[in-house]
């Protein structure tokens, strides 16, 4: 039977991080998949990484600052590492301002940020308010009647890129095992118990996205104090523009609709947030109206080629913040973060790591 000081149940964005933080910090490391790895929520067609509101400021919004911050840094060293890209790029956030009272709220979303976007003398982000249309000229002109807002601080990423990238960075340190699922699990013995054979796992962290709870359900962690992480379904859609947008086009949010350039000429298109629904992984009319109220924020949009049409579920727990908590000897949970899970998976995954070095190495 193989053992391992560590098994991560999860091969999403939050388990290849733990499984990366935690190969380099010399554990050996089993990293386990009901399906494929990057299958789930995680390898969806988005990838925007946005901030908060500045205002008010508090130690999540804080936390999420930070964190945008440090991902460049940690795209740029997988990429270095694994020559695979990330597809990361710090594009900025185009807003568009229908109205007078949204523009006075941007007007002071603007000035907050002056004071609390503070990343060192090296690194400014501003928050700024403009009047007119966009310079990229992208935005209908109805949806900047009053002008438009955009901050430096947002960045897109190609969420498959960068669970590949991951992957490739665990390889030969990892034993990633696919298509296979958690059946039981025994702290005293040691033994987590797969549908395919038993392997030794000192520690555990469950980072199962949306199916959490399924999971700690099977494995027998499911308590009354373990919160509930339930699956919230977005679709989303990856298109492709007749004529190239702007090289240097932003990411845009207007309207409860994101769009985020790709490296590769497409933009993804999202996305729903649905908490009631029959099929988790089928889009519908749904969908079709967000692309619809995407062509008329966007008129280039008109023509788009619709290349994928994507629907998966997202993890939320009992508020939209991430869930990282201890579920049992030797064990937590990582999940949640629905809407942020791109941006706050490497601190969810250190958060993770953290809970379970007071245990101390059991071998």
């Amino acid at each position: 039977m193989a053992s391992y000081d560590l098994a991560i149940i999860g091969g999403g964005i939050v388990g290849l991080w733990a499984a990366r933080f935690a190969s380099q910090a010399g554990r050996s490391v089993a990293l386990i998949e009901r399906g494929r790895i990057g299958d789930g929520a995680s390898g969806g067609v988005l990838g925007a990484l946005m901030p908060h509101q500045p205002v008010p400021w508090n130690e999540k919004k804080q936390t999420q600052f930070d964190a945008l911050i440090e991902l460049e840094t940690l795209c740029r060293t997988l990429e270095g590492e694994t020559g695979v890209p990330t597809g990361y790029r710090r594009v900025g956030r185009l807003t568009p301002i229908t109205d007078q009272a949204q523009r006075d709220r941007q007007e002071n979303w603007a000035q907050a940020a002056r004071h609390n976007w503070e990343a060192g003398p090296a690194e400014t982000f501003r928050w700024q308010v403009r009047n007119g249309a966009d310079p990229w000229s992208v935005l209908s002109d109805d949806a900047t009647l009053f002008g438009h807002a955009f901050d430096t601080l947002s960045a897109v990423v190609a969420p498959r890129k960068l669970l590949a990238a991951l992957r490739a960075s665990i390889a030969g340190t990892v034993d990633v095992y696919e298509e296979v699922q958690p059946t039981r699990w025994g702290a005293a013995s040691c033994a987590l118990g797969l549908s395919d054979g038993t392997i030794g796992a000192g520690q555990l962290i469950v980072a199962a996205g949306a199916q959490t709870t399924d999971v700690l359900s099977a494995l027998g962690l499911l308590n009354e104090d373990a919160p509930a992480i339930t699956g919230v379904k977005g679709q989303g859609a990856l298109l492709r523009t007749r004529e190239p947008f702007p090289r240097d086009m932003p990411l845009i949010y207007g309207d409860g609709i994101y769009l985020t350039p790709h490296t590769d000429g497409t933009l993804g298109l999202g996305s729903t947030t649905e908490k009631a629904w029959s099929e988790p992984f089928t889009t519908d009319r749904k969908l079709d109206d967000l692309i619809d109220r995407a062509v008329r924020l966007c008129p280039t949009l008109q023509d788009a080629i619709v290349l994928e049409r994507w629907a998966h579920l997202r993890p939320k727990g009992p508020t939209a913040n991430p869930v990282v908590e201890r579920i049992g000897d030797r064990a937590v949970m990582a999940s949640g973060g629905y809407k942020t899970g791109l941006a706050f998976a490497p601190s969810m995954a250190r958060q993770a790591l953290q809970l379970l070095e007071a245990d101390g190495p059991v071998r």
